[in-house]
């Protein structure tokens, strides 16, 4: 893996010319100081893999002729996390390193103790930056994909086994339950936890409620520990 890939969000095909502008540009050229005739490696977060020659570099834009495109499939084992929405700095984060473990679904809530009860549109195109960040960093193909979910009282039912942060006494340890799956969800409360209500609400949906840990995590630090032991035990 070279040491820098980039991001085009269409369809790459070889022999194709595609035209980069906005933040790709300005990286490629003002910080890398990309010349014509060079390499260069292309992700689009749909599985494809494409290498490039620049062919020209005009003020705020640049043309780049496909050279080779490899295609690779979706991953086949999925790992949902489901997180209540927390304060955006920490989502920042969660998206981020949650991207590099391998999640592929973030599923985001509000929680009834969350602070934060929605997104804005702004903040969605944030996330979905920091994802595409991370896609390119860590050397994945497909773009986790980033759903904004009603409260869980709406909620119906689960079609894969789910597990909950749990900081009740009598709450197994992760390990001790956990039964490999090709899919599998976790839970993730805000700040303040999960209400008792969305507690009983998950046990009935079928959720395992487990400790991650001995000691009382931080949302952000729940979140990306349950995404690394998820993604480790189903190598």
């Amino acid at each position: 893996m070279p040491a820098e890939r980039f991001f085009y969000p269409d369809k790459l095909e070889s022999k194709k010319t595609i035209e980069l502008q906005d933040k790709e540009f300005h990286h490629l050229v003002r910080v890398m100081r990309a010349q014509i005739g060079d390499i260069v490696e292309f992700v689009n977060g749909q599985g494809a893999l494409a290498q490039g020659r620049i062919e020209s570099i005009q003020k705020r834009s640049l043309q780049i002729t496909l050279i080779e495109v490899k295609t690779f499939s979706p991953p086949q084992q999925k790992i949902i996390l489901a997180q209540a929405i927390p304060r955006p700095q920490k989502l920042d984060d969660i998206i981020e390193k949650g991207t590099e473990l391998g999640v592929t679904h973030f599923w985001l809530f509000p929680g009834k103790l969350s602070e934060r009860k929605e997104l804005s549109q702004s903040q969605q195109n944030r996330l979905r930056a920091i994802s595409i960040s991370a896609l390119k960093q860590c050397g994945r193909y497909w773009l986790p994909q980033t759903e904004i979910k009603a409260p869980l009282k709406k909620w119906s039912s689960l079609e894969m086994p789910f597990y909950f942060g749990d900081i009740r006494a009598q709450a197994p340890l992760f390990h001790s339950v956990w039964k490999k799956n090709d899919h599998t969800g976790f839970f993730v409360g805000p700040e303040s936890g999960f209400h008792d209500n969305e507690i009983e609400v998950l046990e009935s949906l079928g959720a395992c409620g487990v400790k991650l840990n001995p000691n009382i995590l931080r949302t952000e630090t729940a979140a990306i520990l349950a995404a690394g032991l998820i993604a480790h035990w189903q190598l």
